[in-house]
């Protein structure tokens, strides 16, 4: 369009029409400074992670298609404090929608679409501070006890989501070389939690809502027109939004992501290339204070990086 080849971005979809197909992979380290723990004041907390995502869009027509993608993300404690503070966690997600092009001027390089997408998650939060605290309140247990009971209950808290978003997504170019792409979205997300509490004598179900809204933009330079087949793309995503969950007060959601790739260009039906992303300002991690009462951690940093191949008919 406009005589440029866009780029699809990492932290925003595209509001262009396509059958597509791609995979990811991703590694990401999350930073969480001054967590609360009880008597022993506070800990850093470092969990390390590998994702990976798979990528699939049809078009039906030039004005209409669907898309969704298929993840499966790894995280655990880097550390024995870590590990023992936060565990680690397995999630399976799943998410599949429609995109509607509204309107695109073939001169001006301008296009403009509308998305709206339903996904559901599945996954475990693996809780060794909760297993510890079972066996600690217990003092009768044996070895041949804990090897022989139930451990599953007290270290997998089984976790479940559904969502729903959309918005209107932009592309627009400006010449051969350079390009912009912005959205405006929001999500709405439904999540429940099952851990084990000794106290009830089974699982009860935690329910949390969540309610965001995401403003994004990517300004890409595409170098292939000048002879040299290489593309970077820069990337800036603000999210905003509350929290809700029973028993608690209402948290405020908000956060600021910047993202640089670096792709290959040389051939228009080919995305190859790696990006680095940075979240900053993320929703702090809740912790037990030394009189066991709630207080948050420090400001959480999120850093990741991707592998991504994609092929667009």
């Amino acid at each position: 369009m406009g005589g440029h080849t866009f780029l699809f971005p990492l932290l925003q979809q595209s509001a262009l029409v396509t059958t597509n197909v791609g995979l990811r992979e991703g590694v990401a380290r999350y930073d969480v400074p001054d967590v609360p723990v009880g008597r022993l004041g506070t800990r850093d907390v470092l969990l390390t992670g590998a994702q990976q995502t798979l990528d699939l869009g049809i078009a039906f027509t030039d004005w209409l298609g669907v898309a969704g993608f298929a993840r499966a993300t790894v995280i655990t404690g880097a550390n024995t404090p870590s590990l023992v503070l936060r565990g680690a966690s397995v999630e399976m997600l799943g998410q599949a929608g429609a995109v509607v092009r509204v309107w695109r001027n073939e001169p001006s390089g301008t296009q403009l679409s509308l998305r709206a997408n339903v996904g559901l998650e599945h996954g475990s939060d693996i809780t060794v501070r909760s297993f510890v605290n079972g066996i600690l309140n217990d003092p009768e247990l044996t070895f041949e006890d804990v090897l022989e009971g139930n451990l599953d209950q007290y270290i997998r808290v089984p976790t479940r989501e559904t969502s729903v978003n959309g918005g209107v997504f932009l592309a627009q170019a400006f010449s051969r070389t350079f390009s912009l792409q912005a959205s405006a979205f929001g999500d709405y997300a439904w999540r429940e939690r099952d851990p084990f509490i000794s106290a009830d004598g089974g699982r009860v179900t935690q329910e949390s809502h969540a309610a965001r809204v995401h403003f994004t933009a990517a300004l890409a330079a595409d170098f292939a027109p000048h002879g040299v087949p290489l593309a970077l793309m820069g990337e800036y995503l603000f999210t905003t939004g509350e929290e809700t969950e029973v028993g608690r007060p209402v948290r405020t959601l908000g956060a600021s992501t910047v993202a640089l790739g670096l792709y290959y260009s040389g051939r228009p039906h080919l995305q190859l290339g790696l990006g680095a992303a940075t979240t900053l300002n993320a929703a702090r991690r809740l912790g037990l204070g030394e009189q066991g009462e709630e207080r948050e951690s420090g400001k959480p940093t999120l850093s990741y990086g991707h592998l991504i191949l994609r092929y667009i008919w």
